[in-house]
């Protein structure tokens, strides 16, 4: 097994991150993880014993914004300090694991200086909407220049990049894994959540992911008036300075159409049992997903999976059969599909079995593991 240093700029516990943790796990023996910034990633790998070192990083390269240009340029200073941390920590290491696209452009130049080889895991779909044109194109350049690899979520994340002017040729895809366990005894759990919840007997739906208006959450809301027997629970906070969407879909909440009917929870580490508890898992996203853990997660949980048809998400979900798809940002049609598998709870349980079968046996953390081991043979 390659000693490895995994890199993120980011200590929060995200998608990305958590893919993170679940790979350091798997390698804690040889590796390391160096963080950028402290975080719970810090205290959920420490807890798992592996080892972690955390290097503060200027707010300087720390709060620059993927839309934006200018901030990446005057951050450069700050990135070569990174840089030079990568290649001091990154001796006695075979390979630097970025894994996002900050932590990439540091071991980047750090590579360049003559540090270990890297693999860049880009999590993220390549756009203008997302990254602007200075960001694409540094980190496109870079990758072509300095990554061993570049690991790729879904075949919608390749091809962005390769859209981008990125080397097909370096691009491995490794799908996302999700831990088959976290997932197994969740029958009972689902009444005493909803008892908690104060829901009775109302159909149940439920969002997960951190508050963006990317993520979607005001779409449910749309929705939830067309189908006012619904109550959702809303779990995921703001992340990266989007406290005013938060606040905004706090407000929509609050009218009377809604009120009363939509449970904010905050993080929460209860996700599988939470999952249980609803009738449908949502996935709400107004732009193409990489990937979208949520749905697999749900699936797993054994709940019909609503998904907005587009990036990942059609890689993850065959309509009609192991789950649903929607247009994004279409309320209307979100509505609709909900209405119709509340309506027929066979239909929905027929979906709910068969796209817990395909995550099973597509997407377990296992064969997440075998193919990022195999990624990182290099030629």
């Amino acid at each position: 097994m390659k000693k490895i240093l995994f890199v993120d700029h980011a200590a929060v516990l995200s998608g990305a991150e958590l893919v993170l943790l679940d790979l350091a796990i798997a390698h804690a023996q040889d590796s390391q993880v160096l963080l950028f910034e402290e975080g719970p990633l810090r205290q959920r790998l420490q807890a798992t014993g592996v080892k972690v070192v955390v290097q503060q990083a200027s707010e300087q390269v720390l709060g620059v914004r993927a839309g934006t240009g200018v901030g990446a340029v005057k951050a450069i200073p700050a990135l070569m300090a990174m840089a030079r941390q990568i290649l001091e920590m990154g001796r006695g290491f075979e390979v630097i694991h970025a894994n996002s696209q900050k932590a990439f452009l540091a071991a980047a130049i750090a590579r360049f200086w003559g540090g270990p080889p890297v693999i860049w895991h880009l999590h993220d779909i390549l756009t203008a909407r997302h990254f602007s044109r200075t960001n694409r194109r540094i980190a496109v350049f870079l990758g072509n220049a300095f990554a061993s690899r570049v690991l790729v979520n879904s075949q919608a994340t390749g091809a962005a990049f390769v859209a981008a002017g990125g080397r097909e040729s370096l691009v491995k895809l490794v799908y996302n894994g999700v831990p088959l366990h976290r997932f197994e005894g969740l029958e009972g759990q689902a009444a005493a959540i909803r008892a908690e919840l104060g829901v009775g007997n109302a159909p149940l739906v439920g969002v997960f992911s951190r508050l963006s208006y990317w993520k979607g959450q005001h779409v449910l809301l749309e929705a939830m008036r067309q189908v006012p027997e619904v109550q959702a629970i809303v779990v995921g906070e703001a992340l990266f300075g989007e406290t005013e969407y938060a606040e905004r879909l706090r407000a929509i909440a609050n009218q009377p159409e809604l009120a009363g009917r939509v449970h904010w929870l905050g993080f929460r580490n209860d996700i599988p049992a939470l999952m249980s508890a609803c009738d449908l898992v949502l996935h709400t996203s107004t732009e193409p997903e990489p990937f979208g853990r949520v749905i697999i997660e749900g699936q797993l949980a054994g709940r019909p999976v609503i998904a907005t048809a587009a990036g990942g998400a059609i890689e993850l979900i065959e309509d009609g059969v192991t789950g649903r798809l929607v247009p994004p940002e279409d309320a209307a049609a979100l509505a609709q599909v909900m209405g119709e598998l509340l309506k027929q709870p066979d239909l929905a349980q027929k979906i709910a079995n068969q796209g817990k079968m395909s995550a099973q046996t597509h997407f377990s953390l296992e064969g997440m593991l075998k193919a990022f081991d195999q990624a990182l043979i290099l030629d």
